[in-house]
C-alpha cells in the first residue's frame, strides 16, 4: 500500500502542509535533507552565546499573520512595540538628529509608495520606479535591497507590489526557527533524507531518496526555487518540469547576516531595535539589528551584490565589513566589545542556494502562472508560491496548507 502524500522539505511550507493533511486524516511523510527542521527559519543555539535567528525573524503582517496564533499557543515571545522611534541613523560617525531621522523615514515611505504605484501601473524595475521619482536616499536604497533580496535593477516593481504589506511587523524574541520546530512536533519529519527525484507512476508518484524509494499517491515539493533550478531533484517531463522552467523568473536572491556577540551594547542602544549606518559608499548604508538582553548582539543584514561578493570572499571578509561599519559609527573601541562572531551562508548552502524569492525584471506574471499551474500528483508550495505574502515564512506556511488542501481534494475526487 503506497503512502498517502510525501512532503519534500520541512520548512514552514512543509510543516504547514503536514498540519493540513494531519487535520484531514490523510497519511503523509515529511522528508527533509537537512539534519533539522525549519528550512530558512533557523534558530542557532550553538555559534554564539544565547541564540539568534540565521533566517527569518519577523512576524510580518502580524495583524493577519497565521503564525501569530501558533506563537501564542506555543508560548513564543514576540515584541509588539516595534516602531520607528526605536531605530536610529548614523552618518560620518555621528548619530543623526530626530528631525534628520524623520526625514529619512519620510523619504523611505515615499520610495516604497513609488514602487507600489509603479507596480500597479506597469512593470518597471524597482530601480526604474525609484529613479523616476528621484528617490535616491542611501538608507532607502539599502533597505530596498534587503526587502527585494537583490539589486533593484534585477527586480520587478510589479512583482514586489504583489506583497500585501499591512505595515505591522513584530520581532520574534525567542526564535522564529524555534517556533517552526515546535509546530513540527507530532508530525514526525524524517531528517537527513535527501530526495533526488520524483517520477509519475500509475495512481501516484515514486519518490527516490538516498535511502531508497517511496511510493505515494501524491507529492508536495516545498524546496526553494533555486534548489529546483539546480536540478537537484529530477522531475518527469511535463507539467512539473515546465513549472520549474518558470522558476528562472522567480529566483531566490542573496541575503546574509553577520552576527556579533558583545560584552555589552554601545551606550544608548539598549532600547533600540536597530540602526543604519551610511558609510558614504554607494549601496553601503547597512542596517544593523540590535539584540538586547543577557547575551547582547548586533546583527548586520546585507543583500544583493554586497551579500554575494562578501560571502564569496568568506566569513572573514563578511565579519571585517561589519566591524568596519560599526567602528565608523562607534569608534575603534567598538571592536573591543566583540567577543565572538558568526555569519550565514544561505547562498552556499546546497539545500537552499539563496535568500528568498523575487520576481525578475519584466517577469512578474511567472509567479502568477506558477501558482495557478496544475501539475497533477506532483504539487509545489513555498514562499515563492504565495500570491500575496511572498518571501515570508507565513506566506510559505499558508501556501503549504493551501496546496495540501488542494491535493487532499484531488485524492478524494
Amino acid at each position: 500500500m503506497p503512502a498517502g502524500v510525501v512532503i519534500v522539505g520541512a520548512g514552514a511550507a512543509g510543516i504547514g502542509a503536514g498540519l493540513e493533511l494531519k487535520g484531514r486524516g490523510i497519511p503523509f511523510t515529511i522528508l527533509e535533507a537537512a539534519q533539522r527542521v525549519g528550512g530558512r527559519a533557523h534558530t542557532d543555539r550553538a555559534s554564539l552565546p544565547g541564540y539568534w535567528d540565521r533566517g527569518c525573524q519577523w512576524l510580518h503582517c502580524a495583524d493577519v499573520n497565521p503564525l501569530v496564533p501558533w506563537a501564542d499557543r506555543l508560548g513564543t515571545l514576540y515584541d509588539r512595540s516595534h516602531d520607528r522611534t526605536r531605530r536610529a541613523y548614523w552618518r560620518h560617525g555621528l548619530r543623526l538628529s530626530e528631525a534628520e531621522s524623520a526625514g529619512i523615514d519620510a523619504r523611505t515611505d515615499a520610495g516604497f509608495d513609488a514602487v507600489y504605484a509603479a507596480g500597479a501601473a506597469g512593470e518597471p524595475t524597482i530601480a526604474e520606479a525609484l529613479a523616476a521619482g528621484g528617490h535616491d536616499d542611501p538608507f532607502l536604497l539599502y533597505l530596498m535591497r534587503l526587502m527585494a533580496c537583490d539589486e533593484p535593477e534585477r527586480a520587478s516593481a510589479r512583482g514586489y507590489a504583489a506583497y500585501a504589506d499591512t505595515g505591522v511587523d513584530w520581532i520574534v524574541r525567542t526564535g522564529y526557527g524555534a517556533l517552526i520546530e515546535r509546530m513540527a512536533e507530532g508530525l514526525a519529519p524524517r531528517t537527513g533524507v535527501t530526495v533526488t527525484g520524483i517520477e509519475d507512476r500509475p495512481g501516484g508518484v515514486r519518490v527516490a531518496t538516498a535511502q531508497g524509494t517511496i511510493e505515494a499517491r501524491a507529492a508536495i515539493v516545498t524546496v526553494s526555487t533555486n534548489v529546483l533550478l539546480s536540478g537537484a531533484i529530477a522531475l518527469p517531463a511535463g507539467e512539473a518540469r515546465d513549472l520549474v522552467g518558470l522558476m528562472a523568473d522567480v529566483p531566490c536572491g542573496a541575503y546574509e547576516k553577520v552576527a556579533l556577540a558583545l560584552r555589552h551594547l554601545p551606550d544608548g542602544l539598549s532600547e533600540m531595535d536597530g540602526i543604519a549606518v551610511d558609510t558614504g559608499e554607494p549601496a553601503k548604508a547597512p542596517y544593523v539589528q540590535i539584540v538586547p538582553g543577557a547575551a547582547p548582539k548586533m546583527i548586520l543584514h546585507m543583500a544583493g551584490a554586497l551579500a554575494r561578493g562578501l560571502s564569496a570572499e568568506g566569513a572573514g571578509a563578511m565579519t571585517d565589513f561589519a566591524l568596519t561599519v560599526l567602528a565608523s559609527a562607534f569608534g575603534a573601541q567598538f571592536r573591543g566589545l566583540v567577543t565572538a562572531s558568526a555569519v550565514t551562508g544561505w547562498g552556499g548552502d546546497p539545500l537552499v542556494r539563496g535568500g528568498y524569492s523575487y520576481s525578475a525584471a519584466g517577469r512578474a506574471e511567472s509567479r502568477d502562472r506558477m501558482i495557478a499551474a496544475d501539475t497533477g500528483r506532483i504539487a509545489f508550495a513555498g514562499e515563492a508560491f504565495s500570491p500575496r505574502w511572498q518571501a515570508t515564512a507565513h506566506g510559505a506556511y499558508q501556501s503549504g496548507r493551501d496546496v495540501a488542501a488542494r491535493v487532499a481534494a484531488g485524492l478524494a475526487a
